[in-house]
């Protein structure tokens, strides 16, 4: 018998090909997993902690905070509790891989077991596994998944047991990386209203369109007045100053280029978005294959989020407005510069990802 839980039986495990290749750089790293979040603690793992003895057990439960159903390392201003000063973590140093939280084991791989097969990917909210996105894009290598079988160690994601749309999802992701890969932009109309269509199809249970009978040259326009809306409703938060000083300082010149600018004259802030993206084709010519290859990686990695809420509109609309504000701050971080590295690219990329997520909070405000 299976369970939701629980895996008996071997299964397909489909490999991104970013995979293979991540190999933590540890205190080489410039932006360290360590900082930017809570660590979340599983329960097993908590009783261990608790049961610790000597100086070590009782500086762990010192770290420890409970709020609710949530166990996590009590936040410094330095990051994890356990960080040390050579950049390493000391708990790992202390007890080995085994006595550290699962999110610190697993980050970045993300795991995603949907009963029927699993997919293994990488956030590019590590650094490293952003500078390997990148290498795969200015290589022209395709996001490619290796399949074997096997047993995952990983519980199952998703209360969905629909194979049929499923696979319906798989087909319609490979479809829309298809596009993207033949010139469709990742800000294309026709992407927002396949991901309508097919919506209102699940809502009236009628047969679900293909995204190939989409095509259209129009841009989703994402002006000033959307940004300052992603910007400020859900991405920027003060706190970053402390968790995330790099990101903080790119926030900083977004509001004191974009958004004062915006509220003295929205046509001129328009303007000098306008004027940072040409700056950055100077600098980036590429960028156009980026962005694209940028949403791309984020079907692999989101677009089965719709396998359990079958908003299509919400997650196209969310990787549309992320990859918009990420071209915003690789212009904004290559003004006054001579040129920009794949490092440098890498790092912008990862402390975004960090919060990028939280501007789903305000995707209901900028609804086409």
């Amino acid at each position: 018998m299976q369970t939701k839980n629980m895996q008996l039986n071997n299964i397909q495990i489909k490999r991104i090909s970013l995979y293979n290749e991540f190999h933590c750089v540890g205190a080489a790293c410039p932006v360290n997993c360590c900082r930017g979040w809570k660590v979340p603690i599983n329960h097993d793992m908590y009783l261990k902690y608790l049961n610790e003895k000597g100086l070590f057990g009782f500086l762990l439960r010192c770290c420890i905070h409970r709020s609710g159903d949530i166990t996590a390392f009590r936040s410094t201003l330095h990051g994890c509790p356990f960080w040390g000063f050579d950049r390493l973590c000391r708990m790992q140093k202390k007890r080995g891989t085994d006595y550290m939280p699962t999110v610190c084991i697993q980050f970045p791989r993300q795991l995603y077991n949907l009963d029927f097969f699993c997919e293994e990917t990488l956030y590019l909210a590590c650094p490293e596994a952003a500078r390997l996105f990148l290498v795969s894009v200015f290589e022209h290598k395709p996001f490619a998944f290796t399949v074997t079988e096997g047993t995952p160690e990983y519980e199952v994601n998703t209360t969905n047991d629909d194979r049929e749309f499923l696979d319906y999802l798989l087909q319609s992701r490979d479809a829309l990386a298809s596009m993207l890969h033949s010139g469709t932009a990742f800000d294309s109309l026709a992407i927002l209203d396949y991901g309508r269509d097919a919506q209102n199809a699940c809502l009236s249970r009628t047969p679900l369109p293909s995204p190939l009978n989409y095509i259209s040259d129009k841009r989703y326009p994402m002006d000033v007045d959307k940004l300052n809306t992603l910007f400020f409703k859900g991405f920027y938060h003060p706190s970053l100053r402390t968790v995330l000083p790099f990101l903080n300082q790119l926030c900083q010149k977004y509001i004191r280029r974009i958004y004062r600018l915006s509220q003295l004259n929205i046509a001129a802030a328009d303007r000098k978005l306008a004027h940072l993206k040409q700056d950055l084709y100077q600098k980036l010519p590429s960028i156009d294959e980026l962005l694209n290859r940028y949403f791309e990686y984020y079907l692999y990695t989101n677009f089965l989020d719709i396998f359990e809420d079958y908003s299509f509109s919400k997650h196209l609309l969310f990787g549309i407005a992320k990859t918009h504000m990420l071209w915003v701050f690789f212009a904004l971080y290559a003004a006054h510069k001579k040129h920009i590295t794949v490092e440098e690219l890498a790092k912008i990329i990862a402390v975004y990802e960090r919060r990028a997520p939280q501007i789903e909070d305000a995707l209901p405000q900028i609804q086409v």
